[in-house]
């Protein structure tokens, strides 16, 4: 798991909104002279690289600062920590330096959720007619954007039935089946289809699952079996070396 870290920038993007400061947590004074706390949202964000590609670049300070996590590799995860500030600037780039996507997103105040980055960075329609982005290391000009996306899911943590497991088909042009296992007695059972880019809340389930998820004719064990605390999980489905495959990313307080 990668540990988060606290750098502040040395590239320059172009950027339309940047991070605002964090918000003071002293206390405001107003004209009777009682003193006023300022609230301060306590937003926690887990960030999941579920990208097909082997790993990225990532800012959460915007595009004048320096990656906060400058290799993120696929299939890892930040740690869960809280913030003062809602909005939050990402930048995300290749580990070379090529900008891949700039998005500001604006949290909930007290709120929890993942943050998945998903995507194959491929681009789509003839080079000339898509817009060219030049790299600051001076290599030739790159049609921008590339096929990235941010998606946010909410972090539930106490749920009234048993488990909640979020399953993501995050596969550019592949169609994902889930079905439970047979065992005896029980045929395997359809469980649902996600398009590319879908996903699909499983909930009321047990601690322990044994599916099977299917993609382009490749079958794969998806189980999840937990010892101890139970917890949901999220269960996002990537390119890993070209072949599907998947983690299991367990909701933490």
């Amino acid at each position: 798991m990668i540990l988060p870290a606290l750098l502040f920038l040395a590239q320059a993007l172009p950027a339309d909104i940047a991070a605002p400061p964090e918000k003071s947590s002293r206390p405001v004074r107003h004209h009777h002279g009682h003193p006023v706390p300022t609230p301060t949202p306590r937003v926690r964000t887990t960030i999941v690289n579920a990208t097909c590609v082997p790993s990225l670049s990532l800012s959460t300070a915007g595009t004048n600062a320096p990656p906060a996590y400058p290799s993120f590799p696929q299939g890892e995860w930040t740690a869960n920590e809280a913030r003062t500030n809602a909005e939050v600037h990402y930048t995300v780039r290749t580990p070379g330096g090529i900008p891949v996507a700039d998005r500001v997103i604006r949290y909930a105040p007290l709120s929890s959720q993942f943050l998945l980055l998903t995507g194959d960075l491929s681009r789509r329609g003839p080079a000339e007619k898509l817009p060219q982005v030049v790299p600051l290391t001076g290599a030739a000009p790159v049609p921008w954007p590339p096929n990235f996306q941010f998606h946010v899911y909410p972090v539930e943590l106490v749920t009234k039935d048993p488990c909640h497991y979020r399953v993501v088909n995050g596969i550019p042009g592949k169609t994902l089946t889930l079905r439970t296992s047979p065992g005896p007695g029980k045929p395997s059972r359809p469980l649902g289809i996600l398009a590319p880019g879908n996903s699909m809340l499983f909930t009321g389930q047990p601690a322990c699952i044994d599916w099977i998820a299917e993609i382009d004719g490749v079958s794969l064990p998806v189980s999840v079996v937990q010892e101890g605390a139970v917890g949901n999980c999220l269960i996002p489905f990537f390119l890993k070396g070209g072949k599907p495959s998947f983690v299991r990313v367990f909701e933490s307080p």
